[in-house]
């Protein structure tokens, strides 16, 4: 035998010899609970108002769609629901009444001040609440924060 064919009996001895290759298995997904997706949503919709309120170009129909887009919070299921405290409710509560006073800042016509101040205080709502409850976002919530 030539040693070209022995080489190619050699190789095709080894190639038949290992095991064939396993497909790869996805990751199984996981659908978040509804209020792990309200609080991803609110998170995007603050960003997205960032610069608006930068700007001093925040509306006060924007902030009335977040409100009524963000009422689940108070109500939605929690991903670990033995996770979640008493504080919680209060959390809740104070993030939607701080939204409002961001709507009576935009109605009172304030300047770009009184308007950062009030998102701010939106935000400062978040970070409390997360501090207490899922620290694992508190750096992109005080990312939200606008720099007066």
């Amino acid at each position: 035998m030539n040693k070209l064919a022995a080489v190619g009996l050699l190789f095709a001895l080894v190639a038949c010899q290992q095991e064939p290759s396993q497909p790869k298995r996805s990751p199984r997904v996981v659908e978040p609970s509804a209020l792990a997706a309200t609080m991803r949503e609110m998170t995007a919709d603050m960003e997205s108002l960032k610069a608006k309120a930068q700007a001093g170009t925040l509306t006060l129909a924007d902030v009335e769609s977040l409100r009524a887009a963000h009422e689940p919070i108070k109500t939605a299921d929690p991903t670990k629901p033995e996770e979640i405290k008493e504080s919680f409710p209060g959390f809740a509560e104070a993030y939607l009444s701080n939204l409002d006073a961001l709507a009576d800042a935009l109605r009172q016509q304030g300047n770009r001040e009184a308007q950062i101040e009030a998102f701010n205080t939106v935000i400062a709502t978040c970070e409390s609440c997360h501090q207490q409850h899922c620290p694992g976002p508190l750096d992109r919530i005080r990312g939200i924060k606008v720099e007066q």
